[in-house]
């Protein structure tokens, strides 16, 4: 039977209670505390997105963790989910959908991951590496045989007009400038990606899960 346990650090963590299936790390945006009209982005919404996109027959198939926000450790909340999951670990994967994007890059060598899933993501370049420094674009490049994206630039912002000057650009600006910065990086490279601007940007957790679900599988 499956079950839903709630770690110590509030992480939401999904086991189907099988003997063996996939652990998928999916972490959610910038949420209620952020402002209002974010208040659909909590963790219990994106892991209810998540198993509606796998759909039944793969959720059997799969450990969600997902932590509270998006600044949790992810190495603390897979350490926690392993004291309440009865399943045995095939494999590893990590997603971020919005500004929970952010852990994907900053844990890329945590594990051996199976899958990279980015979900509508902010780009590296808006992810502080260190106080001074941010992430570039071809962080990801290592590792673009395992990444699966869904994209939506325009949700991000409009084009700044022509004859603006960057020095002169808004943050609105910057957000799109920068996104459609990565998005064409991930085109360029060849990395699996769907673009999707015709769904709102709290729809692409359900269509990134329905559409690439079944990668985050191992073949039995």
């Amino acid at each position: 039977m499956a079950k839903v346990y709630t770690t110590q650090n509030k992480t939401l963590v999904f086991d189907p209670e099988v003997d063996n299936a996939n652990l998928v790390v999916a972490y959610r945006g910038l949420g209620p505390e952020y402002k209002k009209s974010y208040s659909y982005d909590t963790a219990q919404w994106l892991l209810g997105e998540a198993r509606s996109g796998v759909g039944k027959d793969l959720e059997s198939k799969i450990i969600f963790v997902v932590p509270d926000d998006y600044n949790q450790d992810c190495a603390t909340c897979i350490q926690q989910a392993a004291q309440v999951i009865k399943t045995k670990v095939t494999s590893y994967s990590l997603c971020g959908f919005s500004k929970g994007g952010s852990q994907v890059y900053k844990n890329l060598t945590l594990k051996t991951w199976k899958v990279l899933g980015l979900i509508d993501p902010v780009s590296p370049t808006m992810v502080k590496k260190s106080p001074q420094e941010r992430y570039d674009d071809d962080v990801i490049d290592d590792y673009v045989s395992k990444i699966r994206c869904v994209y939506g630039v325009s949700h991000w912002g409009v084009p700044p007009p022509k004859d603006r000057k960057p020095k002169d650009y808004t943050d609105n600006d910057w957000s799109y400038v920068k996104t459609k910065s990565f998005h064409d990086h991930l085109e360029e490279i060849k990395a699996e990606m769907t673009d999707d601007e015709k769904d709102d940007h709290s729809e692409m957790p359900r269509v990134f899960f329905k559409k690439y679900g079944s990668a985050f599988v191992v073949p039995s």
